[in-house]
């Protein structure tokens, strides 16, 4: 089959670049013990500022060198969080959470900078030493608006839309699924350090993308319909017609057909190549099977999700899972360029 698959190559200003520890890759939890929080403080000595994640390594005046992880680009410059704040040379602390098996490693949601100001890089989570902190969540906590009488509303679902960053429809997977015992097996014996399924720049593929958190955007282009996702600089083409669609070897975000069911786009995607279901390890086979559902809530200030994943191979029953992404007038898909160096 043919899929469209296209990747945004112009190069990212960073401020440093040195080799850095292997991504955890939107898996640290798997990686990092995020119950334990600790802190450390030295000197910056290596900076690299891109996707997908920021990173900097930090030695303390025991003479240890730390290397420190923390959100993409992507979530950090909408928080209005510039890259001039770190700098190599500044002495800083961070409060973060350690690298499971013993490495000198750190997630890291909190820096506190070396004029006294905390940093906070991630949505939602509150400041470690101060009262108040660098960084705006809001773009990210927002609710979605009414569309009704505004232009977006005669576009229907063909808009920008974005993610509700600890709303409880962000996230896609819930991890409820009814596993045959092989499927089950296989998640099971899942390493996220050794199987990591994204060194580096790796793009993730279908259903998995679907869950990426960024702003995505629904747009007719002829007679077909393009989603195109920030993480990865990922457009997925889905055909409108059958007669237009013509089939070959699986890709990385398979085969898909719609059709409208009245104000719906309904789609069929199947001939997929990536073998990761989710982050879990869950590992799907050929046979998988796609139907999702895209619908706008009454006053079009949501775009409602739903997905019917079949695959006998992997589960007992077909599993249902939905999400939601909201309307912000005036946010746009940007560039991801995620760069290994």
């Amino acid at each position: 089959m043919i899929q469209t698959v296209r990747y945004l190559t112009s190069a990212l200003s960073v401020l440093f670049f040195y080799p850095m520890m292997s991504s955890a890759h939107h898996a640290f939890s798997g990686i990092f013990d995020m119950t334990t929080l600790s802190e450390i403080e030295g000197e910056i000595t290596e900076l690299l500022w891109r996707n997908p994640h920021v990173r900097f390594s930090i030695q303390t005046d025991a003479g240890e060198t730390w290397d420190v992880e923390t959100n993409s680009v992507s979530i950090i410059q909408r928080m209005d969080i510039s890259s001039e704040l770190l700098s190599v040379g500044d002495r800083i602390r961070v409060a973060g959470f350690s690298e499971r098996r013993g490495e000198k490693a750190m997630w890291t949601n909190n820096v506190l900078l070396a004029d006294g100001r905390e940093l906070v890089t991630r949505p939602g989570v509150e400041p470690h030493w101060s009262a108040e902190a660098l960084g705006s969540s809001q773009v990210w906590l927002a609710d979605g608006s009414d569309a009704r009488g505004t232009p977006a509303e005669a576009q229907g679902i063909f808009r920008v839309w974005s993610t509700h960053f600890n709303n409880i429809g962000r996230d896609l997977f819930d991890g409820n699924y009814s596993l045959t015992s092989k499927a089950a097996a296989v998640q099971a014996a899942y390493d996220p350090v050794a199987d990591n399924p994204m060194p580096g720049c790796t793009p993730k593929g279908m259903p998995w993308i679907m869950s990426q958190p960024y702003p995505m955007e629904l747009a007719e282009v002829g007679e077909n319909v393009e989603l195109r996702t920030e993480e990865f600089d990922l457009v997925r083409v889905i055909y409108m017609s059958e007669d237009a669609a013509i089939e070959g070897s699986p890709t990385l975000l398979g085969h898909s057909v719609g059709q409208w069911d009245g104000s719906e786009l309904v789609v069929e995607t199947h001939g997929i190549s990536w073998k990761f279901f989710d982050n879990s390890g869950l590992q799907h086979s050929d046979a998988l099977e796609l139907v999702e559902r895209f619908a706008l809530n009454e006053d079009g200030s949501e775009l409602n999700y739903t997905l019917i994943a079949t695959d006998p191979a992997t589960f007992t029953e077909p599993v249902t899972l939905t999400k939601q992404w909201l309307w912000r007038p005036g946010e746009v898909v940007r560039p991801y360029e995620c760069t290994t160096g």
